[in-house]
């Protein structure tokens, strides 16, 4: 029977006899080597964060930028406003904590 034989990919060694598998049609999940036949066919696949990708701090970056560029006037002075707000309340905040520390 030709049906159950499948072709899958395995992932990681978890233990000596046992492997993180992957194949199309089914979830990741641990196999036992005793269920697998293997083959000499190997494909180098990188593992962990690339270095060719857009970094998080870039990524964040442009969508402020995307959403500044967006903005109208009124939403730029409500911005402003906000902004107004949050600083006397630091400042305010600062002055108690410098009071208690004196």
């Amino acid at each position: 029977m030709l049906g159950h034989f499948m072709c899958q990919l395995l992932s990681y060694l978890v233990t000596l006899h046992v492997a993180l598998v992957d194949a199309p049609d089914m979830v990741r999940s641990q196999m036992n080597f005793k269920r697998h036949s293997l083959t000499d066919i190997k494909i180098d696949i990188k593992v962990g964060p690339q270095e060719e990708g857009i970094s998080l701090g870039v990524a964040r970056k442009l969508i402020v930028q995307m959403r500044r560029a967006n903005l109208n006037d009124f939403d730029r002075f409500k911005l402003m406003l906000a902004k107004i707000k949050r600083a006397s309340l630091v400042k305010s905040e600062l002055a108690k904590l410098k009071k208690q520390s004196a």
